[in-house]
């Protein structure tokens, strides 16, 4: 028997090539971005982990709330948040 394990993007999904990674030294008082799926089970627990990461960091929000927690968020999107950020906090359902 042979097993067999294929890629799950297939071969016309594959991502572009990506630009390596930046390193950030600190997050003190850099442009946060703050991806939120909106979940059921963080409707609570999210604003007040915004809050305290905001004023722990001293940090400029970038949020992009997506519209359902079952849909990815538009590349476009993740595009623009990502050349205004220095750094992202990604939530429940993003």
């Amino acid at each position: 028997m042979v097993l067999r394990v294929l890629d799950p993007l297939a071969e016309i999904n594959k991502p572009a090539e990506r630009k390596p990674v930046r390193s950030v030294q600190s997050l003190q008082g850099k442009r946060v971005g703050l991806l939120w799926g909106r979940h059921a089970a963080s409707v609570k627990f999210w604003p007040v982990f915004e809050e305290v990461a905001l004023k722990k960091f001293s940090a400029e929000p970038v949020r992009l709330y997506k519209s359902s927690s079952w849909n990815p968020a538009p590349m476009s999107d993740l595009e623009n948040l990502a050349s205004k950020i220095d750094y992202a906090f990604i939530g429940v359902g993003a």
